[in-house]
């Protein structure tokens, strides 16, 4: 998935997820990416600790940035497909969901560790190749001085024809040219190394905005979730209080016909008891 996608699908706003089947499908897309992006953290790594040392080199820096860039932008997709996840229903499927937001958060734990050991490292080189810099510029000699070690060795040397002279003049003006060239590439140099130490920056502030909209959404998914369990919890409580109140009615209710019952019978016996008395005094 492409930049252009992400946006598409960040200004739908929309799920595409219809069915467990397309969620199961997303699920394996977020898992590789997360691998990957694992794999990525540990070769940046191994980079990162190979500058200031024999292996360091432009060739290495360029590959990290690419390997960098990848990554981020596998981040981004990541973060995408996770939001199309979030419509899920099924409380299994909310779990798995719960499950994969963990692990991207820990991956992205991981990169943000590099690319700040990064940026320290970077920031460091900066300085001391500043300071380097500095002090070779006190180092070497004021402008003039060649032409005034040249005009002393045409004195020195005038009865020779001036050819000491020409060839002075024309060394100096080569020592001057190699060490603006030098001078140029150098800082050339420096801006490139702080054009990487502001990408390092905005990618790190990326991530943490990455790391904002996930908590916002676990919060606001296990909100619903609660919301849902104690809505589940208060119906069970309504339940099972609708069928004590049953129980007690239908105990009433038969003590009721049980009292009935003993009434009927002793107004029987009473009523039997009175015509036989009648019957006997006849």
């Amino acid at each position: 998935m492409s930049y252009a996608s992400f946006d598409n699908n960040a200004t739908s706003g929309g799920s595409n997820i219809t069915n467990e089947a397309d969620f199961q499908k997303t699920a394996q897309i977020v898992v590789a990416s997360i691998q990957k992006i694992l794999q990525n953290v540990s070769s940046m790594q191994r980079m990162v600790n190979q500058f200031g040392t024999a292996q360091d080199s432009p060739e290495l820096k360029q590959q990290l940035h690419q390997i960098r860039s990848y990554t981020q932008q596998l981040i981004n997709d990541t973060t995408n497909q996770l939001n199309d996840l979030v419509n899920c229903k099924e409380r299994h499927l909310k779990i798995q969901r719960d499950r994969l937001v963990d692990e991207f958060s820990s991956a992205l734990n991981a990169f943000q560790a590099v690319q700040r050991k990064t940026v320290d490292l970077e920031k460091n080189a900066v300085r001391q190749a500043r300071q380097a810099s500095g002090a070779s510029m006190a180092l070497n000699k004021p402008p003039g001085s060649h032409h005034s070690s040249m005009g002393s060795n045409y004195n020195n040397t005038a009865n020779s024809g001036g050819s000491m002279f020409e060839d002075n003049f024309i060394t100096g003006s080569r020592g001057q040219t190699q060490e603006q060239l030098q001078e140029e590439i150098d800082l050339q140099a420096l801006e490139d190394q702080e054009r990487t130490i502001r990408e390092l920056e905005e990618n790190i502030v990326s991530v943490n905005e990455i790391y904002k909209k996930l908590g916002a959404l676990v919060y606001e998914q296990s909100h619903q979730v609660d919301s849902i369990e104690a809505s589940v919890e208060q119906t069970s409580v309504f339940v099972s209080e609708g069928v004590q109140q049953l129980k007690q009615a239908s105990h009433y209710q038969n003590k009721a016909r049980k009292k009935k019952l003993i009434l009927a019978l002793i107004a029987a016996a009473i009523l039997a008891f009175i015509i036989l008395i009648i019957i006997l005094k006849h």
